[in-house]
């Protein structure tokens, strides 16, 4: 019982204290706060399931080796048995029994080749406390852990490398979008996928001196907490830490690829936004070198201008600008990614809209955090005005320099194209607090919630920041609006042979314009205006959108850019086609 009060304590507290990105909104709505004082934590999650690895999985000959990892704090202080369970549908395909000798316990099992369904069948993975000898009946089963499970020789292999937005903050499993965006090339090549996932919430791009000099093959000699097994899958990543950043994560990808034998297809990547602290660099510009954010972009993002000597290292409060400043960016993270076995296609998640100015008001208390004082606090309060700004104007920033960086690899490289930056067509209002809202807007109600309850009090050095820490990222309507746009993406579409939907079409714009003035967009095809009956939707790369039956449309923007435009055209049969524009529009 201490353990569930303490937890309860802390999310109390969080509601108090705020909740966006951890601190950022200052508040929770009044009927959340309540509920931050009055929930019951969910009993019938734990057991939980933690992860489950099947190897191989497409499966093209021999047995299935699987291994299930339970996580049961409570069931391991009574010492208590777990019962697991495999099941595809009402047949059972594995299951045993597991003493809690620690809060993780790890079973593996074996699924015989003549079991393993011949095309892609959902799995459920559970566990319960089994009967005592006593005479207790046994519990309730906990949360479901869901996957699939076929028969296959060549599937699509996908990696994943990130912070909080890639590891999918509060989402179960099967409802991130790197799982989703694997699962649906993996469908539509009819080639299965393999997922493996390495990113943290949390994570840095790059930790300069973690490990000393950049020597990323050093970090395959360290290991963390939130990997309880040592494979380098973060099976704690719903708990926030700064590291392994994402090159730690790249070079840990690549060990186990190369010690399984196999290639990778495809990573799907993304960082730099804890480099600059999300909190108060971002958010409020007083952690020292996020000031001015083009600057500060261009240092985390881009690899570009650091000083000698990092002036966030003795900020008093929680910042993975402490670890992250300078360093490596993204060009080069992307074309170590492609330097991983079998060369694979890298995807580069762009950012989405956080917070923006659709959000509802900033309170004053979000700035009422520990080690926010004095002068701090003082400098917090008066910049609270411009937070909404500042974060659309990041996601700006970030997509421009991803997508420079993707167009800088593919021009160094050897052996054609393979880097993309990928857009999730998201828009102001869809950040938190929207009337389109497709972010968590508060942090009790997400699937990872019961997991953080009892993770984080134990596992995190900022047990606050960590409860709370799903306020603000991709919710399960987003994360799939991710998988689905990705699929959208041309170059996507190519690297895996799939079919075109709809005809080559260009999107035409302007390379700059006046801010304030009606720029004017159009679609053709062959230089000649499209055929009837195709709906736009168009996304103008500032956050904003629109619907038309016309394939033209004007637009005005009201800040600089870089803007690049987009349009997805629909089909009356339904089939959708996305085209970019050439180049980003700058207006001034």
């Amino acid at each position: 019982m201490a353990r569930r009060s303490l937890a309860a304590r802390c999310v109390a507290a969080a509601g108090a204290a705020g909740v966006l990105f951890g601190q950022l909104l200052g508040g929770l709505p009044a009927a959340a706060q309540t509920a931050a004082h009055t929930i019951a934590l969910p009993g019938s999650a734990f057991p939980l399931v933690l992860d489950v690895d099947l190897t191989p999985n497409p499966v093209c000959s021999g047995a299935v080796h699987g291994r299930v990892e339970v996580y049961d704090p409570a069931a391991a202080k009574a010492g208590a048995t777990v019962e697991w369970r495999v099941r595809a549908g009402e047949k059972q395909l594995a299951g045993g029994r597991l003493d809690m000798a620690a809060d993780v316990g790890t079973a593996k099992f074996s699924i015989p080749f003549d079991r393993v369904p011949a095309t892609e069948t959902a799995l459920q993975i559970d566990a319960r406390v089994a009967a005592s000898s006593g005479g207790q009946a046994p519990g309730r089963y906990g949360k479901v852990w869901r996957d699939t499970i076929r028969r296959g020789c060549h599937p699509v292999r996908v990696a994943s490398v990130g912070d909080s937005v890639v590891w999918g903050q509060g989402l179960d499993h099967d409802q991130k979008f790197p799982y989703l965006t694997g699962e649906l090339l993996g469908r539509r090549t009819g080639r299965g996928v393999q997922h493996m996932d390495y990113s943290i919430s949390g994570a840095v791009l790059d930790a300069p001196e973690l490990p000393a000099g950049n020597n990323d093959a050093a970090c395959l000699r360290t290991t963390e907490k939130q990997d309880p097994d040592g494979d380098g899958e973060m099976e704690f990543g719903e708990v926030t830490q700064q590291m392994p950043d994402v090159f730690c994560q790249l070079e840990k990808a690549g060990a186990q690829a190369r010690a399984g034998g196999y290639g990778l297809d495809l990573v799907v990547i993304n960082g730099c936004i804890n480099d600059l602290d999300p909190f108060f660099g971002i958010g409020v510009g007083i952690t020292p070198g996020s000031e001015n954010l083009r600057k500060a972009v261009k240092r985390e993002c881009s690899g570009i201008g650091a000083a000698a000597e990092n002036p966030a290292k003795d900020v008093p409060y929680f910042s993975g600008a402490k670890v992250g400043y300078g360093g490596r960016g993204m060009q080069a993270a992307i074309e170590k990614a492609h330097s991983l076995p079998g060369h694979p296609k890298v995807l580069v998640a762009d950012f989405y809209y956080a917070l923006s100015r659709s959000s509802s008001p900033i309170p004053v208390k979000t700035c009422s955090t520990p080690g926010v004082a004095g002068a701090w606090l003082t400098s917090c309060k008066a910049a609270l005005g411009s937070v909404a700004e500042r974060y659309e104007q990041y996601t700006q920033l970030a997509n421009a320099a991803y997508h420079q960086a993707a167009a800088a690899a593919n021009k160094a490289s050897k052996d054609g194209s393979y880097a993309v930056a990928a857009d999730g067509l998201f828009t102001v209002d869809n950040a938190v607090l929207s009337r389109d809202s497709k972010v968590w807007n508060t942090p009790l109600t997400d699937p990872a919630f019961p997991l953080r309850t009892r993770a984080c009090p134990e596992l995190s050095a900022t047990p606050l920041q960590c409860l709370s820490a799903a306020v603000g990222h991709p919710d399960i309507e987003g994360a799939r609006q991710y998988a689905d746009a990705f699929l959208l993406n041309p170059s996507v579409r190519r690297w895996f042979h799939l079919p075109r939907q709809g005809p080559r079409a260009r999107l035409n714009a302007p390379g700059n314009a006046h801010v304030g003035s009606e720029v004017r967009m159009s679609v053709t095809v062959d230089g000649k205006q499209p055929a009837a009956g195709y709906r736009y939707h168009w996304y103008f790369g500032d956050g904003t959108q629109q619907e038309t039956s016309e394939a033209a449309v004007t637009h005005a923007y009201d800040r600089k850019g870089p803007w690049l435009s987009r349009v997805v055209m629909t089909g009356q049969e339904g089939r959708r086609v996305l085209v970019e524009a050439a180049r980003p529009l700058t207006a001034d």
